[in-house]
């Protein structure tokens, strides 16, 4: 009970504070919440500490940390004394027992591989998932009067953040997807969901199915996540469930960002700080601070994602940045010498010559060498690998890039629940 209570604290002050339509009044709010942060939770860690001199908070010394820095130095971030052996360990084994129960003095323990597939760990209290919940009630999950909705989760980890939505508007059902796809789709079937959230490529794959009427679901709201949507995709999506399809940015480190009425993604400045390390005149990657977190204090991050800023206003009203599109990992981007080409734009060509095939992937191997991995049948593999030609060498002539050598397979290279990850770049000497 005390636990619905803080979630419905928490909903409560979101709505109370509204959406800021004014930046100036949003500035202010982060820079109060940075204040208490630092005061609060910056000076339990041992690693953040010391960066307080004579009461005042070094902020422009703090050093900027990737997410190999953070995992070395975990036990040093977090401010619950949790040593980064245990709570591997405890993660673990929840990986292999699929039990995510896991905590550590009431410490949710959770472990994600994330796009890189290198390993990372995540501590969440008890108020910061009421915290969560909230947010994704407000801006995600739209709950409906006098009904209780049912929500298919299909997530590579079960996690009591996840399950924190659970309550009596929501049925909360999470789908493993370490299973067989074709199991998965039994379960989905027999629940009949009104909401359905996934990776892109698992939506792909219910939607195909729905086509061909093996799965008979009509949900009220589609809700993507972990990885990158492209607008093909999307569409394809959008034709088959006739609803709107929602995104959300969430990741180890954070919730960061939502889709509003609109189609916008807005990032959730006010609970995180962004500031951005740009690239080109409308593309960065962000560096996040979230003031909303005390167990494991996020603190100038920088992610390896690439984001395209959204240069004209959101009808919605809203000062939070808008996001344009979420390109990819920076390893998702393309690099012929001093040429980049990024991966929506490669999607996109594709989309163009091969109407709603998706189920592929386009690896950089070399500096002049992609393998190009399709997964189909054996009579579609010929023309689909010409149609792949064709947008390939078409997309290389245009950024004057030549002699590319394309090897093509026969099938898509991908752990069971792994990301699909369509265009990326891989490590040559």
């Amino acid at each position: 009970m005390l636990f619905k209570l803080k979630i419905v604290y928490h909903w409560l002050c979101i709505k109370w504070r509204g959406s800021f339509s004014d930046r100036t009044a949003l500035e202010q709010h982060q820079q109060k919440h940075l204040d208490a942060f630092a005061n609060e939770v910056l000076t339990k860690s041992r690693f953040y500490a010391p960066y307080r001199v004579n009461g005042k908070f070094l902020w422009e010394s703090l050093p900027q940390i990737t997410k190999a820095e953070f995992m070395e130095n975990f036990d040093a971030i977090n401010t619950c004394g949790i040593k980064k052996e245990e709570a591997m360990k405890l993660a673990l084994e929840s990986e292999k027992s699929r039990d995510f129960k896991s905590e550590i003095n009431g410490i949710t323990v959770g472990l994600s591989t994330g796009t890189s597939g290198k390993r990372g760990l995540f501590l969440v209290s008890e108020n910061e998932r009421a915290k969560w919940t909230a947010l994704v009630l407000s801006r995600v999950i739209r709950p409906q009067l006098f009904r209780k909705q049912k929500i298919a989760f299909f997530l590579r980890a079960n996690s009591n953040l996840y399950a924190s939505v659970q309550s009596a508007l929501f049925e909360f059902h999470y789908f493993d997807i370490f299973k067989p796809i074709e199991t998965l789709l039994s379960e989905l079937n027999a629940f009949k969901p009104d909401v359905v959230a996934a990776q892109p490529s698992v939506l792909m794959d219910i939607a195909a199915e729905m086509k061909s009427k093996k799965v008979q679901i009509s949900p009220k709201q589609i809700i993507s996540f972990a990885e990158v949507l492209h607008e093909s995709d999307k569409a394809f999506l959008f034709s088959t469930f006739a609803v709107p399809i929602g995104e959300v940015y969430q990741c180890t480190e954070g919730f960061l960002g939502y889709s509003c009425k609109f189609g916008t993604m807005h990032l959730n400045e006010d609970f995180i700080k962004v500031d951005k390390e740009w690239i080109e005149q409308d593309k960065f990657y962000p560096i996040i601070t979230d003031f909303s977190r005390s167990s494991q204090p996020v603190v100038k991050y920088k992610l390896n994602d690439i984001l395209q800023v959204k240069e004209s206003p959101c009808p919605c009203g809203t000062s939070l940045i808008g996001i344009e599109k979420i390109l990819g990992r920076d390893d998702d981007v393309l690099i012929f010498g001093h040429t980049k080409i990024y991966p929506d734009l490669i999607a996109r060509r594709i989309a163009l010559v091969c109407d709603e095939f998706s189920n592929y992937s386009i690896i950089q191997t070399g500096a002049k060498a992609l393998e190009v991995q399709i997964d189909c049948g054996q009579n579609d593999f010929e023309t689909l690998s010409k149609n792949f030609d064709q947008a390939i060498i078409e997309l290389l002539n245009e950024f004057v890039i030549t002699g590319v050598k394309l090897n093509y397979k026969h099938q898509v290279m991908r752990n069971p629940g792994s990301k699909h990850r369509k265009i990326m770049r891989s490590t040559w000497e």
